[in-house]
């Protein structure tokens, strides 16, 4: 990379040795390579300590929106907190490397990752908001159930450079394409976007930065493990066996190699990561493999970490990916949008005979995109047909929620709401790609095979933007609505016999299990009672089992003898008991991909709830990132806990400890979310000024300022019996 470009990006390091570190070769022996890391981490540590001196002692070094500080440090080390001053004193502690064998390589490259997260955090201090480099943990949160069900099956970073724009696109659709989340290094940020492909922290791809910044790529990796899998920071032997297993990552290398990346790649080693590299280094079965053609460095690097990709490809004239769901498509990029309270618009999925449905027929009615001016709003409906001998009634609305993410996955194309408030948007680059409306039909078609071919064997799907058709055949779909409404209204904890387990996270969290219940939502938001009755239907050997209440042993706080003989079997006898409605005793386990975390207050007299997206403090006196470090992994906490957004304004919401009347704290942004429903709650248990009482960070985020405010409204909360 241009020495200048890291001059400009890291102005506190002397040039003397931004040129040494990123001082390159081509090719060496092992012995040569081995020397290579050696000086590379040597300077890097030399680097770091005189960063740190130069700055106050007491300066506490960390990344923003974390809660595990120095993440490499904590998890190795089990060190959560470190000033400039520890961390020169942790640096002169470090083993001094040697460069005679492939152990002294381990030890540079260790050395030389502490070394890189610490000069990150001090160019952090003074940085601009926004700089690219450290991916947050509610990113990585957020991508904890695309891990677990391997829709996302690995990890590519990339290291280096590439010359050839098309080789470079052709690498982005590659992985991309096959679901790999991205990690962009050195050159090749700037490389990908000037090749069309788009990075960002709601694409999947991100721009880690370069120099010392490639570490981030490394504590990404680390904090899955400290995130997800109840590992303790220190815990060398738990931590090494975790990242053996998950989660896959491969590192690209193209271009020459210096000695900082020398020594971080024996770091990328040490995380069990498979590297592929273009320059003639020394082969490593299982490790490192030379590639000189980059358009198969990818590939070979999924057979060497044995990463299995899942994701079945599909024909469209964009790019169709997982990476793409978080992607929005805002007004000015759109060529046509239908909904939105802007037309008439609808999605539904309805059984049918199996004489009324021909397999994979897509059906246009009305125009399409090539026959729409741009900018134009048109009306549509999505009316999707099944069959399958074992298909019900039931089902339809859980096939039926899946063309959110289905449609979202294709690039360019934007999809939001359900039923007939949904909304949808195509951009200006993927309908000058040819990309069609009808399109839409052939992703739901695909999809819904994909996912839920055990139980439907036929598909068609008609997309309709003809205004009459469109009202024609609205009843029918409002016919459906009501019947699901209708079923619903009856679908309570008390009138089932029958709740079910999800246990997908239990790959990235051996230890935690959720108890999925109608009026329980899992805490990852996305899967219901419903859903997990579909799933076992789907897969009787699957994460979703069947859960025999069984006897009652305390009604208001949710506990039965059977869900605690499923937590006990589940957890290998970890958890004893599991009381679905008490957030103080034996509340549920969390895995780490929560939306919510419930947290009783300082004074313990109420609760405060934020979500991931929140950032700032909250009056716990904790960040979201630091509540949900101490209780992820499938630690079961009284007094703090993680939820489904849609569980807040549940019945059985902490039931046992009075329910949403507990309700003290949360964001503004997801006060407005949940809003609606909340108000209602309050209305309905008596108290409509409940809403107007629940103060957020325009009030306060602090425990005294949120007690004082509580005191001033007159929370029912103060009236109420201390949660300890």
């Amino acid at each position: 990379m241009d020495t200048d470009k890291i001059a400009e990006l890291y102005p506190s390091v002397p040039r003397e040795d931004i040129d040494y570190l990123t001082e390159s070769v081509t090719g060496a022996d092992v012995a040569g390579l081995l020397r290579f890391a050696k000086e590379g981490s040597d300077r890097a540590v030399d680097l770091a300590k005189r960063m740190c001196a130069a700055i106050d002692g007491g300066t506490v070094l960390t990344f923003p929106e974390t809660g595990y500080g120095l993440p490499t440090v904590c998890a190795w080390k089990g060190i959560d907190t470190m000033t400039a001053s520890d961390a020169i004193a942790f640096l002169d502690s470090l083993p001094e490397p040697g460069c005679s064998e492939l152990a002294d390589g381990f030890v540079a490259g260790e050395n030389a990752m502490y070394a890189a997260e610490i000069i990150e955090s001090i160019t952090y201090l003074d940085a601009p908001e926004g700089r690219a480099g450290f991916v947050p943990d509610r990113v990585l949160r957020a991508l904890g159930l695309p891990f677990v069900d391997e829709t996302i099956p690995g990890a590519v970073a990339f290291l280096g450079g590439l010359e050839d724009p098309d080789a470079v696109k052709r690498m982005a659709r590659d992985f991309q394409g096959k679901g790999m989340v991205g990690l962009a290094s050195g050159d090749y940020p700037a490389q990908f976007a000037g090749a069309g492909a788009k990075l960002g922290l709601d694409r999947m791809f991100y721009d880690v930065g370069c120099f010392t910044g490639t570490v981030n790529a490394i504590n990404f990796d680390v904090r899955a493990a400290l995130t997800f899998g109840n590992i303790s920071p220190g815990d060398r032997e738990g931590l090494d066996a975790y990242l053996k297993k998950r989660p896959k990552v491969i590192i690209v290398q193209t271009g020459p190699i210096g000695r900082l990346d020398a020594a971080l790649a024996f770091a990328a080693l040490m995380h069990h990561a498979s590297i592929v590299t273009g320059c003639d280094l020394p082969e490593v079965p299982g490790a490192l493999r030379v590639c000189k053609d980059p358009l198969d460095m990818i590939q070979v690097g999924i057979e060497e970490r044995g990463i299995v990709v899942k994701l079945q490809p599909i024909e469209l004239p964009v790019a169709y990916a997982p990476s793409f769901e978080g992607e929005v498509v805002r007004k000015p990029d759109t060529y046509v949008e239908a909904g939105g309270n802007r037309s008439v618009s609808y999605e539904v999925l309805l059984s049918k005979k199996e004489s009324e449905v021909e397999d994979g027929k897509v059906t246009l009615i009305g125009k399409d995109l090539d026959e729409m001016p741009e900018g134009s709003v048109t009306p549509l409906a999505l009316i999707v047909e099944v069959y399958g001998p074992t298909m019900q009634e039931d089902l339809e609305s859980v096939l039926e929620r899946r063309f959110h993410s289905s449609i979202n996955f294709a690039e360019g194309v934007w999809h939001t709401g359900q039923r007939d408030n949904n909304w949808v948007r195509v951009s200006k680059t993927s309908a000058a790609a040819g990309f069609r409306l009808k399109d839409i039909g052939t992703i739901l078609i695909h999809k819904i095979k994909e996912e839920f071919g055990k139980v439907v064997t036929r598909v068609q799907a008609t997309v309709i933007t003809d205004p009459e058709e469109i009202e024609r055949r609205r009843p029918e779909a409002q016919k459906a609505y009501d019947a699901r409404d209708e079923r619903m209204r009856g679908l309570v904890d008390d009138k089932v016999d029958v709740f079910y387990t999800c246990s997908m996270c239990q790959s990235f969290a051996p230890e935690h299990i959720c108890i999925i219940a109608p009026e329980r939502i899992g805490l990852c938001g996305a899967i219901n009672w419903l859903d997990a009755k579909a799933g076992f239907e789907l897969d009787p050997r699957g994460p979703n089992q069947p859960v025999d209440k069984g006897a009652v042993i305390d009604a208001p706080k949710g506990e039965w003898d059977g869900v605690n003989a499923s937590v006990r079997k589940e957890t290998m006898g970890r958890l004893e008991r599991m009381c679905m409605y008490s957030l103080m005793d034996a509340p549920m386990t969390s895995c780490g991909c929560f939306e919510v975390i419930v947290a009783m207050t300082v004074d313990m007299q109420a609760v405060v709830l934020v979500d991931r997206e929140f950032t700032g403090m909250t009056p716990v006196g904790m960040k979201f990132s630091s509540l949900a470090g101490s209780i992820g992994g499938g630690r079961q906490t009284p007094g703090f806990m993680g939820i489904g957004k849609r569980y807040i304004t549940s019945k059985r919401f902490i039931e046992a400890e009075g329910g949403i009347a507990r309700i003290a704290w949360m964001p503004r942004h997801l006060k407005e979310a949940v809003g609606p429903e909340l108000k209602k709650r309050c209305e309905e248990i008596g108290m409509p000024d409940l809403f107007d009482k629940i103060a957020d960070e325009t009030v306060t985020d602090e425990a005294e300022g949120l007690m004082a405010y509580m005191a001033e409204v007159g929370h029912p909360a103060l009236t109420m019996d201390p949660l300890l």
